[in-house]
């Protein structure tokens, strides 16, 4: 018995692969796949709230994450989290109206809400707060959903809830007064006309209008104080102050208030008594344009507008003094976040308004402004990027694009000083490709009042802009010692930084190309998950900041949703959402480098079959769209083809894909692509993974119009498929697009990356135009242009097409009729779906030509 088992062992490892037993993707089966929508977490993570997005409408998976319970809701148009998380609100679809649920989530207990449709629920209280009207009197009534106890507040206007203990603020009967659930009466805090107020839960203090008069006040101290006197100031000529709720202090000095010009009388024109006139309808409809008018005109001809700023003034409660700051309608004004300040900065875009179309962003001259005389000095002209000021007023910094380096406002000196030169690297994106200046890598925060935080491109630096410390790396150096982007996890970059508490980061790895978490904390970093096959990123943190939601995901591993407790030393999978993939042919991922013909180190993606034999030839696809290493463990879903394969599809069936990563050169951009894409398909070839005879070639947009070049350079390709690209950019560069804007700044200043005006570079604009090499195409080209393309006018599609028919070459144009740049419809990416594979399988595969090749649509 043991030798048949033996043998029947022995025999097993001659048995056909296990690769022979998975099926192959096709579109039948897309609809196997799921995909997953933003969960919620719980307070304190207990409970998780997902949905998938191609479930059923309105499904919500409720799941405990300690005891794996799943309730499933049906029909949910919404739901949140309330009271620590021990409570949900949601509501259900319902015939007429939705219906809504408040349940207590320790043992499903439902209480189904009648009093109100709109209610108010508390994340960190059980308070419920809903309003209702009785007899012509509004009535807030507070609620505690735990106890059942209730308070009433008949004839309120204005008012706040305290999450922390279940209180209010509220306006009644000229009346602020503070109530909590706890006590029996409520205690008030001014009598008089409140018309607004704000609140600060923090500190418990906030300010109210009443009448002419701002005042402060607490819920810890009975007491209030004046702030502002409206009535004591008077506004300059031709304006009227408007009283409302500013936020100031006492300690406050200098304040921007709003001011309304006066309204001039009615013109007798107006009052219809005098000079009359009877306008006719005019017998044609004319359009004018001057070549020396603002693009905001044209735009809203074509129904887009943008309001100009009004006129500011800034007011000094010491002096009773107005200064006019922003004396005309145009730029803005940026006004430091404290008490007391000699400056602040204003911009003025008016002189590049008129360079908008050919250099498209909204550059403008920054002033630095005396509050006390209102004189303006002029600080940095010709600035792409806006200033900011540190929380605390204390500092204006810009990121000073042309001289890449960030700088400071000296307000001694009144003018900008550079500051990150302290640093040995560069803070600006050193892959930047495009003739515009490069942007920075981006600031991370503010430290202590007087530090700065920014990224170079692997760590975390902190200036201190007074001078007294050196410049030191937050993160160490371990970014780029080890090639890793660390980054702030969800962090604003205006915020304060507390290098107190723990700091989550989020990384890049680049040479595994996956992303990590790590976290500072007391000055160590710590790795939490930096894995090379797969990337981590975190979708969520409770509140208490001991639970996270995060994924795993690479081009094998789908992205479903984990739990990990705070130092992800625990890690939990909770959902499922594609166990189907096991029995597909699915293929893995890869980097691969070469030498492109410039002689720089170039990289690319290559997908390879799920049993993929080096000694069999297989066809390959070259797609490509500028870079694409960096996202080797990107997850992609199988899916009809708006515009480009479906690469899990292609790989599935048996085909090779590629994807180069582009190294453009400014002036040079279709021949980048010709030096990394030629070189990257020829090293394949002499690497025995590419057959040269079966090698197909695709792009869409803008590597539609780069690979509509390539099938002038090279024979290289079988077949080649163009999507919605630019064949003649010498027409296209005074093109409209279809937001109203003309191409002129695509090509000097963005994307097209010529980097002169088509007059300074004629030869090139032609030069990298495929149409006026059209003749020189050997390949049989399938050209999808939609006419209803936003971006890319069908008629360069069109002129490909007529040139391919005049020449007598193979070429086919399928325009799908009203849809856009990708296809949205369904149908219509069900269609081109198929259609697309058969072209591919015509050439690459031998298979027979599809009848709609051979005959049209007949």
């Amino acid at each position: 018995m043991k030798k048949y088992i033996v043998l029947l062992i022995w025999l097993g490892f001659f048995a056909p692969s296990a690769f022979s037993q998975l099926k192959m993707l096709d579109t039948a089966s897309y609809n196997q796949w799921r995909s997953i929508a933003i969960p919620n977490l719980s307070y304190t993570g207990e409970w998780v709230l997902y949905s998938y997005q191609n479930e059923a409408q309105g499904l919500k998976h409720l799941r405990n994450t300690k005891t794996q319970r799943e309730v499933i809701l049906k029909d949910i148009s919404s739901a949140e989290f309330f009271n620590r998380g021990q409570w949900l609100k949601y509501s259900a679809k319902g015939k007429g109206q939705d219906s809504t649920f408040l349940m207590r989530l320790s043992d499903g207990k439902k209480i189904y809400w009648t009093k109100a449709p709109y209610f108010t629920v508390s994340k960190i209280s059980g308070v419920v707060v809903y309003t209702k009207r009785v007899n012509n009197v509004n009535q807030v009534v507070m609620l505690n959903i735990e106890k059942g106890d209730s308070l009433t507040i008949d004839s309120i206007g204005k008012y706040k809830l305290l999450n922390e203990n279940g209180a209010i603020v509220y306006i009644r009967d000229q009346e602020l007064l503070y109530r909590s659930l706890k006590v029996a009466k409520p205690r008030l805090i001014y009598a008089g006309d409140v018309t607004d107020f704000s609140f600060n839960e923090g500190d418990q203090t906030g300010r109210f209008l009443s009448g002419q008069k701002i005042f402060s006040f607490s819920t810890s101290v009975p007491r209030y104080a004046e702030v502002l006197d409206f009535s004591t100031i008077t506004a300059p000529a031709g304006y009227r102050l408007v009283p409302r709720l500013y936020e100031l202090s006492i300690a406050t000095k200098q304040l921007e208030m709003e001011l309304l010009p006066i309204a001039e009388k009615a013109s007798a024109a107006a009052t219809g008594k005098e000079n009359m006139l009877v306008r006719k309808k005019p017998a044609f409809n004319l359009e004018l344009w001057t070549w020396n008018e603002f693009p905001s005109r044209r735009l809203q001809r074509r129904g887009r507008s943008a309001a100009d700023p009004d006129p500011k003034f800034i007011y000094n409660f010491d002096e009773k003094k107005w200064t006019s700051v922003l004396p005309v309608k145009s730029g803005f004004v940026y006004v430091p976040n404290a008490e007391k300040y000699d400056y602040l900065l204003s911009t003025d875009p008016v002189p590049y308004q008129k360079m908008v179309d050919w250099r498209y962003g909204n550059n403008s001259d920054i002033y630095a402004i005396d509050v006390r005389t209102g004189k303006r000095k002029l600080v940095l002209k010709d600035a792409y990027t806006l200033p900011e000021w540190s929380p605390n007023g204390k500092y204006g910094v810009i990121y000073n694009s042309q001289e890449k380096e960030w700088q400071v406002f000296d307000p001694a000196k009144v003018e900008f000083a550079g500051f990150s030169s302290q640093l040995a690297y560069p803070v600006y994106d050193e892959s930047h490709d495009k003739p515009n200046p490069a942007a920075s890598y981006g600031l991370a925060g503010w430290v202590d009042g007087t530090s700065i935080a920014v990224y170079d491109r692997y760590d975390i630096w902190v200036i201190d802009l007074s001078g007294r410390r050196k410049a030191y790396a937050l993160t160490q150096g371990f970014g780029r010692r080890n090639q890793i982007s660390l980054r702030l996890q969800g962090a604003s970059f205006k915020a304060n930084l507390d290098l107190g508490k723990p700091l989550l980061l989020q990384s890049f790895n680049e040479k595994s190309k996956s992303h990590g978490i790590y976290r500072l904390s007391s000055g160590k970093l710590e790795k939490l998950a930096d894995y090379p096959d797969y990337s981590v990123k975190i979708l969520a943190k409770s509140d208490d900041g001991k639970a996270f939601l995060f994924t795993k995901e690479s081009y094998r591993i789908f992205p479903d949703i984990w739990l990990g407790n705070e130092n992800l030393a625990r890690q939990q999978q909770l959902t499922q959402a594609n166990p189907q993939q096991k029995n597909f042919r699915w293929g893995r991922a890869k980097v691969v480098e070469w030498k492109n013909f410039e002689g720089r180190q170039n990289q690319g993606l290559l997908y390879l079959p799920e049993d993929y034999d080096p000694k069999k030839s297989y066809p390959v696809i070259v797609d490509f769209y500028e870079t694409h290493s960096e996202h080797l463990n990107e997850y992609q879903t199988p899916l009809y083809s708006t515009c480009t394969i479906n690469i899990p599809t292609y790989v599935s069936k048996g085909y090779i894909v590629f994807r180069p990563d582009v190294l453009f050169t400014v002036g040079k951009p279709a021949e980048s692509a010709y030096s990394s894409v030629l070189s990257g398909t020829e090293a394949l070839i002499e690497r025995g993974i590419a057959d040269r005879n079966h090698i197909g070639l695709q792009g869409h947009s803008y590597s539609g119009y780069l690979v509509a070049y390539l099938a002038t350079r090279t024979n290289l390709f079988k077949c080649i498929n163009i999507g919605a690209g630019v064949v003649n950019i010498t027409s296209n560069y005074t093109a409209l697009r279809g937001n109203g804007a003309p191409n002129l700044f695509k090509y000097e200043v963005e994307q097209g990356r010529m980097g002169k005006s088509l007059w300074e570079d004629t030869s090139g604009y032609i030069s990298n135009s495929a149409i006026f090499k059209a003749d020189k195409i050997q390949s049989p080209l399938l050209i999808l242009h939609n006419d209803n393309d936003g971006a890319v006018p069908f008629s360069q599609g069109l002129d490909l097409f007529l040139a391919m028919r005049r020449l007598q070459k193979p070429a086919w144009l399928l325009n799908y009729k009203g849809e856009g740049h990708t296809l949205d419809g369904l149908a219509a990416q069900q269609d081109w779906t198929e259609r697309m594979e058969q072209f591919f399988d015509h050439y690459l595969k031998d298979q027979a030509m599809p009848a709609w090749m051979l005959d049209g649509m007949n």
